[in-house]
């Protein structure tokens, strides 16, 4: 081995010899990596299999060779070296050219797996058309492009199917798949190359036209109209789907250098509820009013929740009084005002359409209840005479749908420990009409709770008379337009008559509501009604004044 003191064995020796340790650890670092892989990702390792044994057969050769120079080198063996390293640089060349052809697939592959993602991240995996983060890179290019030339004009038109629901529930979300799939292709085949179809997600569609005018743009929505009424027949089965369209122009962002897409969508789809209003298969323009009173409608919202919240709202209570045998305190109904910190006083026929409208109404619904039962229960323990009476509280239509209803009622008289029959639950014949089954069960479950039900502004509706035997209630309180008659119309006077006896002749209480004069409420008392209520004996009172009055004992007596 005195061979190793010679410097150029020396060197040789050293090189060698670090190479070979690299090889070695490559060696392990592949071992491990391929173990890991098979462990851990068995398609990847399916995949990677035959390149990982290549290269680590190549590097394996590599390990011999250097070994055989390391061996000549100690042992002072006098090979040709030219006939050594020959096989090693070109093994060296093959490796090399082995390694860059993998490499080179590999890089393709991921290449196409990240266009693949980029696609998916920008497209709708179900139709393949754009989704709302490309359509709206695509509207700011449009903005960008009108910013620099006015002439550049497009538009936004928002689609949405309204009776897709109805798909779904009736034939399934394969055969609903199957619809939004040929929708989407209806669409993309009535537009230009220019022009992108999108969609937003669930039956919603959004097209950006490009180089149109307000009117083209009018034109094109007429087209798509005429492609999307046609027909659908899928797996044997044939409908069709109503749909509503909406259209914003460029206009609305004329004048801001920020504007934003997602502006002009929300523009597009007020447009587009604004047709779905007016009916069906019907397109509108945006307007700046429809904005307007979006802006109104949102702030309406967020008062209304902080009023909910800030107890804004208070509860007054109108007494009812029985006309026989004497005129006495029976009961109160409980109503709701807005005390508004800036606009004062509101009255209900202000913001109860708007919170029907919002939904809103569910919420006030459940605020007057709690509240309502809430202050009775104190009444009852400090009035005995509370006992004989009753609390009406008015429930919006939107309870007959919602199934929370009857365990809200259960659980805020049992949080209060109201007596049975002590609170009156009223709901409009136009709600019960509107959904008779659902009514009939809901009535049926506050009547097991001892809950009284009374219909509300009877007459009014349709069907009265032939829904009424179905219902389970207590009361009929009959709608003050007839009250208002009462004096000067006979036909009105019958018709008072008339649900009165029909009342009386279900063993149900008539409630006329509305008295304004001494005399309407003598024809009432001629005409066996139980139970009045107006202003001519109380206005609705606060808390404190309408709990003085249900203590009252003696019999009332007005004036005329």
């Amino acid at each position: 081995m005195h061979t190793l003191k010679e410097p150029t064995n020396l060197i040789l020796f050293a090189e060698i010899g670090l190479g070979l340790i690299i090889l070695i650890t490559s060696a392990a670092c592949y071992r491990s990596l391929v173990k890991h892989i098979r462990k851990n990702e068995e398609e990847l390792y399916r995949f990677t299999k035959t390149t990982f044994t290549i290269l680590i057969s190549f590097i394996c050769a590599f390990m011999v060779s250097y070994s055989l120079v390391l061996f000549s080198v100690i042992f002072d063996q006098h090979y040709n070296f030219n006939s050594l390293f020959g096989p090693i640089l070109f093994l060296g060349s093959v490796y090399v050219l082995a390694t860059a052809y993998f490499n080179v697939g590999l890089f393709k592959k991921l290449l196409a797996s990240n266009v693949e993602l980029k696609k998916q991240t920008l497209h709708d995996y179900m139709t393949g058309l754009p989704n709302k983060l490309f359509l709206i890179r695509k509207i700011d290019q449009a903005l960008a492009k009108k910013r620099k030339n006015p002439k550049n004009c497009f538009a936004i038109a928002f689609i949405d199917i309204l009776n897709f629901k109805r798909v779904n529930d009736s034939f399934g979300h394969i055969i609903g798949d199957k619809v939004l799939i040929q929708t989407s292709k209806r669409i993309a085949s009535a537009v230009r190359k220019v022009d992108t179809v999108g969609r937003l997600g669930g039956d919603d569609f959004i097209i950006l036209i490009e180089d149109v005018t307000p009117r083209e743009a009018i034109w094109f929505m007429k087209k798509i109209r005429g492609i999307l009424i046609n027909p659908y027949n899928i797996d044997g089965i044939e409908f069709k789907l109503d749909i509503s369209y909406g259209i914003c122009t460029d206009e609305y962002e004329r004048q801001s250098e920020n504007g934003r897409p997602a502006d002009l969508i929300n523009k597009a789809n007020m447009a587009m509820r604004r047709s779905k209003k007016r009916g069906k298969n019907n397109f509108t323009m945006f307007v700046e009013s429809m904005f307007n009173s979006a802006q109104d409608l949102l702030k309406f919202e967020n008062d209304f929740k902080n009023g909910l919240v800030n107890n804004e709202f208070i509860l007054v209570f109108q007494p009812q009084y029985r006309l026989h045998p004497e005129l006495t305190v029976s009961g109160f109904e409980a109503l709701v005002r807005w005390n508004h910190p800036k606009k004062g006083l509101i009255s209900p026929l202000e913001f109860i359409p708007i919170a029907e409208k919002t939904g809103l109404i569910l919420k006030l619904d459940r605020y007057v209840l709690d509240n309502a039962c809430r202050i009775w229960s104190e009444w009852l323990h400090k009035n005995p005479l509370c006992s004989k009476q009753h609390i009406s509280v008015n429930i919006s239509a939107s309870h007959v749908t919602d199934s929370s209803f009857i365990r809200l009622v259960q659980a805020t008289i049992l949080k209060y420990g109201l007596p049975d029959d002590s609170l009156v639950i009223e709901i409009t014949e136009s709600a019960i009409v509107d959904a008779p089954g659902l009514a009939s069960q809901k009535l049926n479950l506050l009547q097991s709770l001892n809950v009284k039900c009374a219909i509300d502004d009877f007459g009014t509706g349709y069907s009265s008379l032939a829904y009424l035997t179905r219902f389970p209630t207590d009361i009929l309180k009959i709608d003050r337009s007839f009250i208002d008659g009462i004096e000067s119309s006979t036909s009105a006077k019958q018709i008072v008559k008339s649900v009165i006896d029909l009342a009386h002749g279900m063993n149900m209480i008539a409630i006329a509501e509305g008295v304004e004069l001494y005399s309407q409420m003598k024809i009432l008392e001629d005409l066996k009604c139980d139970i009045v209520q107006g202003f001519f004996l109380a206005k609705p009172l606060s808390e404190e004044e309408a709990f003085a009055v249900s203590k009252e004992v003696k019999s009332i007596r007005p004036t005329q």
